[in-house]
């Protein structure tokens, strides 16, 4: 069983935490001590030979107790959770579930920055055309398959697109509810054939190609499994 979603556009290719602190504020040493003093008697007796006097007696000094004081604690930071993606998908075209965006040149550059893997297939991208499409669905996808087609300019009529070749991706199984960010590579030229440079004798790159394009993209969520290697771009030219 197979959703098919069309998608008719042309395309070419801070974590925040906080700190919370618990202090408890440190009681300041009581410095108070009582002694009483000592008051001295004085006893006189007349005798016939001497007179006697009791000298006060002083008790030692207490010294003030302090208390130890608390330190100031530091919690650790505990980063913010991502809010959950928004579902169903917005501003996606949607068929029966599963849904599809061909995304912006910004949000492409995100999805290669967020993910090393596809940085090495963009940079073949620089000299052949690429589509990319982001691709989600209500179920369980064992395998998807994005359609496309590789357009280039007409030479008989600059205003009209020519089919230059047809592109399958092939792409693995997806969770319910999960993106897919996928880029469909070709191996139509951007480039003309190589030319030999008159004064130096070197290969150098031929003239660009303009208006060499990846549109008709379509994408499908097979739910059965299939012989095919995956993942792949099977790209056959027309002309």
């Amino acid at each position: 069983m197979k959703i098919k979603l069309i998608i008719a556009i042309f395309t070419s290719i801070a974590l925040f935490a906080t700190s919370a602190y618990a202090a408890t504020p440190s009681p300041k040493a009581s410095s108070k001590s009582s002694a009483k003093p000592v008051a001295s008697k004085s006893a006189t007796a007349k005798t016939s030979t001497a007179s006697t006097s009791k000298k006060p007696s002083k008790k030692p000094s207490k010294k003030p107790s302090k208390k130890p004081v608390k330190k100031k604690v530091k919690k650790t930071a505990t980063p913010i959770p991502s809010p959950s993606p928004v579902w169903p998908p917005i501003k996606f075209t949607s068929n029966k579930g599963i849904y599809a965006k061909i995304p912006t040149s910004k949000e492409l550059l995100g999805l290669v920055s967020a993910k090393a893997g596809l940085a090495e297939t963009v940079k073949k991208c620089e000299s052949y055309a690429c589509g990319a499409v982001i691709v989600a669905a209500d179920y369980r996808c064992v395998w998807w398959e994005i359609k496309s087609t590789v357009y280039g300019t007409d030479p008989a009529d600059a205003s009209k697109k020519i089919a230059l070749g047809k592109l399958r991706t092939l792409y693995g199984p997806l969770s319910p509810k999960t993106y897919a960010n996928i880029i469909l590579s070709s191996e139509e030229p951007l480039y003309g054939p190589s030319i030999t440079d008159p004064d130096t004798g070197e290969q150098i790159q031929g003239p660009p190609r303009t208006g060499v394009v990846v549109g008709a993209i379509s994408a499908t969520c097979h739910k059965s499994g299939t012989n095919e290697k995956i993942p792949a771009n099977i790209y056959t030219q027309l002309r």
